[in-house]
Formats: structure tokens, sequence, C-alpha cells
């Protein structure tokens, strides 16, 4: 999937009311269900940087021409959010056995989900979290 598919694949997953357009209240929505609990204060401040006409909401176009100018370190952290979504399938925000079983199944991989989350899984709750997914895979 090339980079601009992914953005648009995100932005309509973002765009919860479909006005083509997100708002602040969708952006952390979406970074909630992604896992990324930073402060809402910070979020806001993405927000506004990314909404460059200050109509108080972000279009694709924004969305795509601020995403494309970032370094390649953050575009692999959106990369990594996408993936941990497409994984996550409850929204819960983490990982269950469940979860990684049946994407490691449809992806043609035969692991031990167990291990896999047991060598993940670094505070012991049993599931993996945005964190752990980034450290796995690097």
């Amino acid at each position: 999937m090339s980079f601009d598919e992914k953005v648009i694949q995100f932005f309509k997953y973002a765009d919860k009311d479909n006005s083509n357009s997100i708002s602040l209240d969708e952006l952390v929505q979406v970074f909630r269900l992604c896992g990324d609990y930073r402060p809402e204060d910070q979020i806001k401040k993405l927000f506004k940087f990314i909404d460059t006409n200050n109509d108080n909401k972000v279009s694709l176009e924004e969305l795509k021409t601020v995403l494309a100018k970032q370094p390649p370190k953050q575009k692999r952290e959106f990369d990594l959010r996408a993936a941990f979504k497409e994984i996550d399938k409850d929204n819960s925000g983490s990982i269950n056995i469940k979860e990684l079983q049946e994407f490691l199944t449809k992806n043609g991989y035969d692991d031990d989900v167990k291990a896999v989350i047991a060598a993940a899984d670094k505070n012991g709750d049993g599931v993996i979290s945005f964190e752990e997914f980034v450290a796995l895979i690097q």
C-alpha cells in the first residue's frame, strides 16, 4: 500500500461523520483508538499545525501535505500505527491473543502466538500495547 493510500485510509477512518474533514474531536478519538494517550493539548497543537487554512477542520489535502513533509522517522510511526490499528480489531488500544492469531494466520505465519505475546508483553498484562508493538517490530 502506498503512502497516499495509507493516508486516505487513515483519513476515512478518522472522519467518523463522513464530512470530508477531520475535527479535533475526531483526531483525539483516533489517537486514543490507536493506543496513543498523549495529552489533548499536544493533539490540539498538531491539529492546528495540520489545519493550514485555520478553518478548524483538517482536509485530506492538508493532511497529505503535512505528512509528506515529515521526516522518515515520523512516517515510520504513522505506518506502525496503521499496522497496529489493522491488528487491533476491537479498537481496545491493545492487541490480544485472538487478534494476533487472526493476523498471523491471515498473513501466512505459523508462529506460536503465546510466545510472541510473552516476548512482547513487557508489563505482563497479557496484551500488546502500541509501545510494546513498536519495540517488537524494531
